[in-house]
């Protein structure tokens, strides 16, 4: 049996090409653990040429919202070619209605379980349909009162039993650095984000596994860092000792460079001791403004725009490059208040930032702000919802601000970029007084390697 999946992606997007699709990978995984004659490939392009050349028995296609349309699309094809197709991810999940005729069915939430039902039945029976496939848990079907969803299948409680990712399957070479997930989900609920909506609840692998998948990296694609890219890495602070405890007996904590995200009311001296062995190379936290009335709105009344500066502050006082995020636009932010958050930036000792205008994905309450706004709906032109440009005559923007004022402001952060930017040059210069051959490999790895 042959099985493509498909990543819904804009190729020509930098942002969408760098970062290889775990979730698939964990999908080929599972799949080949159960069926062992299983044949599995999994593409983000020339996705006319892999059907005719591999001639799949089934396609699955992975799409974050501002992807759905061109999902769309990659199904239709996959139905003139008479090859069965599906939709899974984060925005059929939450926006089950969407679900378009170009796929046969939807798959709803975690999917690992799922897939295997889905495949047990397609090999016993061949086509898809919905009074067949009722029974099957996790689905979103097609009927002739409309969409329907089946019965809720429950979260996998031991994320542990889930295999590695199938990494030598996915397009993206692992060269210089690399990222894996070691949990799903996180405790807190900002209006803006999608994923902690899609993962419901906090779930952890323990830290043996993320040590063991850590190792097999290393071994396997020797990068040089490694990237943790849950929503909350340091939300287990006994698992993160754990972890780095492990690392320390096992001789790793110094072979390779980490960064992940984290929140600053988490971050305090006891964090820092934990993390002390490690070489932690950037740390990145959505702060997302300067000014409190914008904070409290888009991540709730937990958080402090003091917090944030002195969470920045305990990490460069221990030598550790922090990347802050910010988002601008909200629907009641003014032109002063987007100031301040620039006032923020230029104070703080943050090495790197970025700002986006407010996005309204589904499953957010900001989607639900929009489409009280008449600006969204089930069935929108969805590259709308691109997260990679600041204000582009296309995207859906909230703000009460005009979009030629609102791209002026935007361009003053550009130019405090630029300014932090050269800070990053002499950071990464003293690096390299400290460490040159760490950093000889670095320049290897981004500029030399290609080359040769």
């Amino acid at each position: 049996m042959k099985v493509l999946f498909i990543n819904a992606i804009d190729s020509l997007k930098r942002i969408e090409t760098v970062y290889p699709p775990l979730g698939l990978g964990y999908l080929s995984a599972v799949l080949k653990r159960r069926f062992k004659d299983m044949e599995i490939r999994i593409v983000d392009r020339d996705i006319k040429t892999v059907l005719k050349s591999f001639s799949p028995d089934v396609v699955g296609i992975s799409a974050v919202s501002q992807n759905y349309g061109k999902a769309i699309k990659m199904g239709r094809l996959c139905k003139s070619l008479q090859i069965p197709v599906f939709v899974g991810g984060v925005h059929i999940t939450l926006l089950p209605d969407s679900l378009s005729p170009a796929f046969d069915f939807g798959v709803h939430g975690e999917a690992e379980n799922t897939i295997i039902d889905v495949m047990e039945y397609l090999r016993k029976c061949g086509t898809f349909g919905f009074s067949d496939m009722q029974d099957i848990k996790g689905l979103i079907l097609h009927s002739e009162e409309g969409v329907k969803l089946t019965e809720a299948r429950p979260l996998i409680e031991d994320l542990d039993s889930i295999p590695l990712p199938d990494r030598d399957l996915l397009n993206i070479p692992i060269g210089q650095s690399t990222y894996m997930f070691t949990s799903r989900g996180c405790p807190y609920k900002c209006i803006f984000c999608a994923s902690t909506r899609f993962w419901d609840n906090v779930r952890w692998f323990s830290a043996d596994y993320v040590v063991h998948e850590i190792e097999v990296i290393l071994k396997k694609y020797k990068p040089l860092a490694i990237s943790f890219y849950d929503d909350l890495f340091i939300g287990n602070l006994p698992r993160l000792k754990k972890i780095v405890d492990l690392l320390c007996a096992k001789g790793i904590q110094k072979r390779v460079e980490f960064g992940f995200a984290c929140r600053a009311n988490l971050v305090n001296d006891r964090l820092i001791k934990i993390l002390k062995p490690l070489k932690v190379s950037m740390v990145c936290m959505g702060l997302e403004s300067g000014c409190q009335r914008t904070l409290t709105y888009l991540k709730g009344p937990g958080i402090t725009v003091d917090q944030n500066l002195r969470a920045v502050e305990i990490f460069a006082k221990a030598n550790i490059r922090v990347q802050g995020t910010f988002i601008i636009g909200s629907p009641y932010e003014n032109e002063k208040e987007i100031l301040e958050t620039l006032d923020f930036i230029k104070k703080s000792r943050l090495s790197t930032f970025e700002v986006y205008t407010l996005s309204p994905f589904p499953g957010t309450l900001i989607w639900e702000t929009a489409r009280h706004m008449g600006v969204v709906s089930d069935n929108m032109d969805w590259g709308r919802l691109a997260v990679d440009s600041h204000c582009s005559e296309n995207k859906i923007l909230l703000s009460q601000i005009q979009p030629e004022r609102l791209l002026a402001l935007c361009n003053l952060f550009e130019k405090e970029k630029k300014r932090k930017r050269l800070r990053l040059f002499w950071y990464t210069f003293r690096k390299f007084l400290q460490d040159p051959v760490w950093m000889i490999k670095k320049i290897y790895y981004r500029y030399l390697r290609v080359i040769i």
